[in-house]
């Protein structure tokens, strides 16, 4: 139980250092996570040593290039490599939008084969407010209120409170209004992030324990909200087909 524990809090500060997005001191990470500093100092000095942080020339820490040799396991997950070919197939159907399909991991938004027409797949990507993504919001809809709710609350905590003037101001207000607007099991949500932009999503079954959802997104003029929803049906259509292959 030591050692996991060890390797839990390990990996509670790296998490912290990529997110927090510029290099921090021993102190400081050691107030984030509750934690003594000469603990922290451990977790560094074995981070450092192993190539996942390293320490800048002003005595601060920061994410080192090993961290990256981690992305080479995104081929491992049948969510990436199993959908490729249907994705660039409904990118092809639909140039004018991008597909993407997303996944909500413990209140966090994990973008998986974000892809366009003629322009290749991005495999994954995070860190984006989940009160601004249309997926997001769409799988929060279908877990219990009050986790939601904690969800919202996280994700504004983290990433701030943006949008247009459309977008409710509180957290309840976000869930009640996405509640009330899904029609045919999709969420659209026309200038929301920011204006002219369109986002809309419907949920996917898969074999995670994690909820997952595909989104279309781009320019207002590219479809209207009932096509954007036709467009969503055939293609989970054809993305759940390829999850169930074996």
């Amino acid at each position: 139980m030591e050692n996991a524990s060890a390797l839990a809090r390990g990996l509670h500060v790296l998490r912290l250092l990529v997110d927090e997005g510029s290099p921090m001191t021993a102190t400081e990470i050691a107030r984030r996570i509750g934690v003594h500093q000469s603990s922290v100092s451990r977790i560094l000095a074995t981070l450092i040593h192993v190539g996942y942080v390293r320490k800048t020339p002003d005595r601060r820490f920061a994410p080192d290039f090993g961290v990256l040799s981690l992305a080479s396991a995104t081929t491992w997950f049948p969510l990436i490599r199993k959908p490729r070919a249907a994705m660039e197939e409904i990118a092809a159907a639909h140039p004018e939008v991008e597909a993407t399909l997303c996944m909500l991991w413990r209140g966090e938004m994990i973008y998986f084969l974000r892809t366009r027409h003629q322009a290749g797949a991005i495999d994954f990507g995070m860190g984006f407010p989940v009160h601004l993504s249309a997926p997001g919001l769409r799988m929060l809809i279908d877990l219990p209120e009050d986790h939601a709710l904690e969800v919202l609350r996280q994700s504004r905590s983290r990433y701030g409170w943006s949008g247009t003037e459309v977008v409710p101001e509180t957290a309840e207000e976000v869930l009640a209004w996405a509640q009330a607007h899904v029609e045919h099991d999709v969420l659209v949500l026309a200038e929301w992030r920011s204006m002219g932009h369109v986002g809309a999503a419907i949920p996917i079954k898969t074999d995670e324990d994690h909820p997952v959802a595909l989104a279309l997104t781009g320019d207002l003029s590219a479809a209207d909200p009932a096509t954007l929803r036709l467009w969503l049906h055939d293609a989970r259509r054809i993305v759940e087909s390829a999850l169930a292959e074996r």
